[in-house]
């Protein structure tokens, strides 16, 4: 298969997120509260209590620390890796945009794996970066075919591949191993490795994988912890990789409370361990819901699923205004007949099967 070449200016439909939209809201004359949003992949049983006292306690009276290192030796002890190996960052999508500065430049291309999350690709092309895509096919499950890539990484001489595993929007991963072996096998390619929802998802112990010195891992607590107004994620790279990051970037890209959160974060193995447990219950029972209904959810890793409905978009408008539900439609993913839908304790989703019967019908 051959891949696409994307090089025009991103769109800002490309870049839209799921959650709400204060404007949106406004206009429809909806309060906050009375929303049930399965749009956002957060931790429906979050925060933990321990997180959120300290980022309470968090220190504002000073600057924070600029190279964040308590956070980033508490993340190492977590992972068994060196301080070195690691960089804090405002969220995942700053550490994607730091990354495409640093590897791309104007006359080098990237290959992207897509559907999958935009802001790697949006950060490709603002460098001025060719970006080619693979784009995996629904008749296969959204499966990602890695000789296929490697044989048009090499056939197009990108030095940059962009993976998302779990994968969003279509919640399938690729094992880890595999994609070990495709950069050692790749040794002049660094691998992006977009592993946002892996702590939450069925592939959780691939974060303990050590990998080749060529691959770019890029983690969210935000999911974890239902803290993205906190915006804070990190970078598993080598030493030398960390440093060049790191000096090319302003100071203070995380604050005090989202090191404080992160510290906090790595205590609580328990809290996520349960949640994950609850959500896996969650996510097969939205499934069962959705089948009743006579849909077929793509069979998913990750704590959300991705299910056809011919009219992604018009049923996001209609549930959120008839019945205060938010849904992620997949239109910026170039899935417009599909939306995504993260799992929720069980009465919401009840709450959504009623709501899908009645517009569906």
């Amino acid at each position: 298969m051959r891949a696409l070449v994307r090089e025009e200016p991103d769109s800002g439909l490309a870049r839209e997120h799921g959650g709400s939209r204060d404007a949106e809201l406004r206009a429809l004359g909806i309060d906050l509260s009375e929303i049930v949003d399965f749009s956002v992949n957060v931790n429906p049983y979050g925060p933990s209590p321990g997180v959120v006292c300290a980022i309470r306690e968090a220190s504002i009276e000073r600057y924070p620390d600029s190279t964040a290192w308590a956070a980033r030796q508490a993340l190492a002890r977590t992972y068994t890796l060196d301080a070195e190996e690691i960089l804090l960052g405002n969220g995942a999508a700053d550490l994607l945009w730091t990354i495409a500065r640093l590897l791309l430049r104007p006359d080098a291309t990237a290959l992207v794996v897509e559907p999958t999350f935009s802001e790697f690709r949006s950060a490709a092309l603002s460098v001025g970066a060719r970006v080619l895509e693979w784009r995996a096919k629904a008749t296969d499950g959204f499966a990602v075919d890695l000789k296929t890539v490697s044989r048009l990484l090499e056939r197009n001489r990108a030095g940059v591949l962009y993976l998302c595993a779990p994968n969003t929007p279509t919640g399938v991963s690729i094992p880890v191993g595999e994609i070990a072996a495709l950069a050692a096998a790749e040794p002049g390619v660094a691998v992006v490795l977009d592993q946002s929802f892996i702590s939450l998802s069925d592939r959780f112990a691939d974060a303990q994988v050590r990998l080749p010195e060529n691959v770019f891992c890029v983690r969210s607590l935000t999911k974890d912890h239902a803290i993205p107004g906190v915006r804070v994620g990190y970078l598993v790279a080598s030493p030398t990789a960390v440093q060049k990051m790191e000096l090319s970037r302003p100071a203070w890209t995380t604050s005090a409370a989202a090191q404080a959160a992160v510290i906090a974060a790595c205590r609580e193995g328990p809290f996520v361990a349960e949640s994950r447990r609850r959500l896996s219950a969650d996510r097969d029972r939205l499934a069962t819901s959705l089948r009743a209904l006579g849909l077929d959810p793509v069979p998913s890793s990750a704590p959300f699923l991705l299910v056809r409905i011919n009219e992604g978009s018009g049923l996001r408008r209609r549930l959120l205004a008839r019945h205060r539900i938010l849904v992620r439609d997949c239109r910026s993913f170039g899935l417009p007949e599909f939306i995504r839908l993260a799992a929720r304790p069980s009465r919401d989703v009840e709450r959504l099967k009623a709501a899908l019967a009645e517009e569906l019908r």
